[in-house]
């Protein structure tokens, strides 16, 4: 008898267990479904996004989603990032849309930044968690934090400073390749002006020796340039470039400039998260000394260019679009003109679907600083002096398709080798799993 009631409670638990995991099952599955879409330079966030806000389920296609995170920002005057996210219902939640901002200083970790966008997520979620019925689930706090606020003090008057330093060294028993550049840039930045410096240097040499055959060949690019802007209206802008430039490459032993130019946007400003349509004119003397007589016997002179932009960047749930139209054209030097077409697009096709691309061509008619000296075979396969050409291109272009379960909630980063392991994440899993 004893036995038989101890089966009995064994298979009752059991089933007891079984119902208990089904209704777990059924609960996660009422979980607000959520679709993360971004439109930034940096989407490692969304791993920590995912551990950080467990209590919703992530789904790989938008239109399985409830609720269409979409995430893009732009730099800020002093060097950070203004995120722009927006909520946008679906199913129950249609028509029901904000939109929140958040400012990452320049000087945030990514932890800093995660944190940050982890918490405002968090608050826009919090209507569509009401009405989702997970708000019994939910724990709030507030910390005021006004006495420890002191007025800030900035030593640097808005101007932000950025130096780098790049090299790279290879070679092996018959060849040596040298390729180092550097830069230093200050800018500052606030609503109605806009002021930028930078100085800059490439340099590059290779070399080949073998028991028949030796090459040695190098390029030096080396330059500065300035740019001042002051905002108008929501729609005009006034802005003035100058800039010093010598290129090898290029056969420019110098080269002075100074372009003075107006700017229209058809939208304003204040929309450039979502779009930006601007023209742009630019009148440009140029005063150029050459390294070897040119191509028209010329060893210095002076150019009058000008240059018409047309710019339109579109930014939305589907995908972003961005070309830009130049076209340039020397006043004094008849039929000199280039005119160059650069396109990056990136679009959400179908479920699971992405179509990404990035193109460029240009009409090329405008080489006036080409050497007059013949070049060697070695010189032109190296590309280290610019030879004649009336038209250049490049494309890319690339499809990604993923496919499966519609739910992606879980983190796992085991077994990576030490490649795109996330610490910050491993330790919010350890936290949440303690």
């Amino acid at each position: 008898m004893k036995k038989i009631i101890y089966v009995a409670l064994l298979i009752l638990g059991t089933f007891s267990n079984v119902y208990s995991q089904e209704n777990d099952t059924i609960q996660k599955n009422n979980f607000l479904r959520v679709y993360l879409d971004q439109n930034t330079n940096d989407n490692s966030y969304v791993n920590y996004l995912k551990v950080h806000l467990w209590y919703v389920n992530y789904v790989r296609d938008p239109k399985q989603s409830q609720v269409h995170i979409f995430i893009n920002s732009q730099p800020t005057a002093s060097g950070g990032l203004e995120y722009n996210i927006r909520f946008i219902g679906k199913e129950k939640f249609e028509k029901k849309n904000d939109t929140l901002q958040m400012i990452a200083p320049v000087d945030n970790s990514n932890r800093d930044t995660r944190d940050q966008l982890a918490n405002v997520i968090t608050m826009g979620l919090m209507p569509y968690l009401a009405l989702n019925g997970q708000q019994k689930h939910m724990a709030f706090d507030y910390t005021d934090k006004s006495k420890q606020v002191e007025e800030s003090i900035d030593k640097y008057k808005n101007w932000v400073y950025t130096a780098t330093l790049n090299t790279d060294l290879n070679g092996d028993n018959v060849s040596t390749v040298i390729v180092g550049d550097a830069s230093f840039s200050a800018s500052k930045i606030t609503e109605k002006w806009k002021e930028r410096f930078n100085i800059y240097g490439t340099f590059g040499s290779n070399s080949y020796e073998t028991t028949t055959y030796s090459s040695a060949g190098s390029i030096f690019v080396r330059g500065m340039d300035g740019l001042v802007v002051k905002s108008l209206t929501d729609h005009w802008s006034l802005g003035l470039q100058a800039g010093y430039y010598a290129s090898t490459y290029s056969n420019i032993k110098s080269q002075y400039s100074i372009a003075p130019g107006i700017e229209y946007d058809v939208f304003p400003y204040s929309e450039s998260t979502d779009h930006l349509f601007t023209f742009k004119y630019r009148l440009q003397p140029l005063y150029n000394t050459y390294i070897d007589p040119t191509v028209f016997s010329k060893t210095k002179e002076f150019l009058l260019n000008q240059l018409i932009d047309a710019t339109y960047t579109h930014i939305t749930t589907w995908g972003n679009l961005s070309t830009t139209l130049t076209g340039a054209y020397y006043l004094n030097v008849p039929k000199a003109y280039r005119v160059d077409l650069v396109t990056q697009m990136n679009f959400r096709l179908a479920k699971g679907l992405f179509f990404n691309a990035t193109g460029s061509v240009a009409l090329i008619n405008n080489q006036v600083s080409l050497s007059s000296i013949n070049l060697t075979p070695e010189q032109i396969i190296l590309r280290q002096k610019e030879t004649l050409t009336n038209f250049s291109y490049n494309l890319q272009v690339g499809l990604r398709y993923t496919f499966g379960s519609i739910f992606n909630n879980i983190v796992n980063p085991r077994y990576e080798n030490g490649v795109n392991v996330d610490n910050e994440v491993i330790q919010q899993a350890k936290e949440t799993a303690d």
